[in-house]
């Protein structure tokens, strides 16, 4: 599913910046115990990392592999790396509610949107609702990164 030529690089302000497909999803929870109920096998054997993206009634989070995730933040060629999928939810993030295929270079995505959040990020097989070409991935890569507050889709 992936591939190194697939990968996305340009510079940021001086930092090797790379976009790729990670294996990862984003799924909503009422809080961490029920997160951790359901993925205790997986946390307990180190095969998947999770992180919070966003809190209100209910949480959403970030759950990735351990060895995806240990890859990317180690990694010697690159000092950021950012999962297409977060890319991708910036976009959605924008839209109204609803369900969408993004189509992108590396793989179909699909994306929930509600009221509060927008989570799944999961590789569709179904026809892409529209298209972000690399060019405009690199565009919202770099505005993700201009916020400084708002880095939690770093790797």
């Amino acid at each position: 599913m992936r591939e190194r030529g697939n990968m996305i690089k340009f510079n940021y302000k001086g930092k090797k910046v790379c976009i790729n497909h990670l294996d990862l999803f984003i799924k909503p929870f009422k809080n961490d115990f029920q997160l951790r109920k359901i993925y205790f096998e997986e946390i307990k054997n180190k095969l998947i990392e999770f992180k919070k993206l966003y809190s209100s009634d209910t949480n959403y989070y970030l759950v990735m592999s351990k060895r995806d995730y240990r890859r990317c933040k180690y990694s010697l060629l690159y000092d950021i790396y950012l999962p297409v999928q977060s890319i991708i939810l910036k976009k959605v993030l924008e839209l109204p509610e609803g369900n969408y295929i993004v189509g992108t270079p590396f793989n179909n995505y699909e994306f929930i949107r509600n009221k509060e959040f927008a989570f799944s990020g999961l590789p569709s097989k179904e026809a892409a609702t529209f298209f972000i070409d690399n060019d405009e991935l690199i565009i919202i890569a770099k505005r993700s990164l201009q916020e400084k507050k708002n880095v939690f889709n770093r790797i």
